[in-house]
């Protein structure tokens, strides 16, 4: 009876009550591998009293003429182990105080929906925005990050006996470059200080050659 009252309550547009408690649940999408379990929480937010949390199922295709199934409901004010639902023993759903968690069992690829939980504070129902659950053989793979590789750097490709002469010398532009900034540098100096000895040795001279007048 009680099930036949709330798929009559599913079968009609709902909406939650305003300014009521809101129904937040732990996740939108999950993906689940075949043969293992998911669990999803259902937070009761802004209840003034404790409430009874049913869980459904929404079967594909989505929409809001396809109908919920119920699977199991939880009881905080009557404490009492996990309950079993009615999809061969495979619901499991426990209560505390403002939460309840159903737990789904070896699932399969047929037990894709959105699973949603509900609650009766008063002649309407509200609901949690549901969950998304996908059943896949394979879970994707996160692709590996890159690696940063460095740019190797280039050898001379010379012979073997000029090989044992460099020791392994590379092929370097800015080696080569500061090599011939310092011929320059040497060579500058150089006439520079050969042409401040001319100057001297012609200044000598003149002076010599004006004390013998």
């Amino acid at each position: 009876m009680q099930l036949l009252w709330l798929s009559l309550l599913l079968s009609v547009p709902i909406s939650g009550i305003s300014g009521g408690p809101t129904l937040l649940q732990s996740s939108e999408v999950l993906q689940v591998q075949t043969d293992q379990e998911a669990k999803i929480s259902c937070e009761i937010r802004s209840a003034q009293t404790t409430h009874a949390v049913y869980w459904f199922r929404q079967l594909r295709p989505f929409g809001a003429n396809n109908p919920y199934q119920f699977l199991a409901h939880s009881n905080p004010r009557i404490p009492s182990p996990p309950q079993e639902g009615n999809s061969s023993q495979r619901v499991l759903v426990s209560g505390e105080l403002h939460r309840s968690t159903l737990k789904l069992l070896k699932m399969q690829p047929s037990d894709s929906g959105v699973y949603i939980c509900a609650i009766i504070p008063g002649p309407q129902l509200v609901f949690g925005r549901g969950t998304l659950v996908n059943v896949v053989d394979v879970l994707p793979t996160t692709a590996k990050p890159t690696k940063k590789t460095t740019p190797r750097r280039r050898v001379c490709n010379t012979k073997s006996s000029d090989v044992a002469q460099q020791n392994g010398t590379h092929c370097n532009i800015l080696p080569l470059s500061l090599l011939a900034g310092c011929a320059m540098v040497l060579l500058i100096s150089l006439i520079v200080i050969i042409r401040l000895n001319y100057l001297w040795n012609l200044a000598r001279h003149h002076f010599v050659k004006q004390l013998h007048r």
